[in-house]
């Protein structure tokens, strides 16, 4: 009895095709990190579903290779339209190399605005941006005052 219930236990882990499930049938040669779905329509096309999800038919198409060249959607089935939630993959670095190349380093300007030094020691406008936003979200949600000002002034402070 104990195999039993643990076999109805791991099962289901073993059987996690995707990192999200898709809540309706998908091929099975759709990606393994598919992250989001859409359930297909009488009205929806490959090209359709690309565009109403900001990506590309190409993209379209790799996450859901059954569908390439010919789209044949099933009218219920699920088909991945993000993978691994957008994060774009890690560019590999090599590890080894045949040719031997000298490069000189080209000195970065320094920045004479506030602005621009704070971009610079955050690692650009982006991370400075999002960086103010998660300061900005927790002070909101921690019922802090003043949050308006207090997430600049932590990320960059006067100087």
């Amino acid at each position: 009895m104990r195999s039993f219930t643990f076999a109805l236990t791991v099962l289901p882990l073993l059987s996690a095709a995707y990192l999200v499930e898709p809540d309706t049938p998908a091929a099975p040669d759709t990606i393994e990190d598919c992250t989001y779905w859409q359930v297909a329509t009488e009205t929806d096309t490959c090209e359709s579903i690309a565009k109403d999800w900001a990506i590309t038919l190409e993209q379209f198409n790799t996450y859901n290779p059954s569908q390439a060249p010919t789209c044949n959607l099933i009218v219920g089935n699920s088909y991945c339209i993000e993978q691994n939630w957008a994060i774009p993959p890690a560019t590999p670095t090599p590890t080894s190399s045949t040719a031997s190349t000298t490069t000189t380093q080209t000195p970065t300007p320094t920045p004479t605005d506030l602005l621009g030094q704070c971009e610079a020691e955050a690692g650009g406008y982006k991370s400075t941006f999002f960086t103010i936003n998660y300061y900005d979200s927790q002070c909101w949600q921690h019922g802090g005052n003043d949050c308006a000002n207090k997430a600049a002034d932590i990320v960059c402070p006067q100087k």
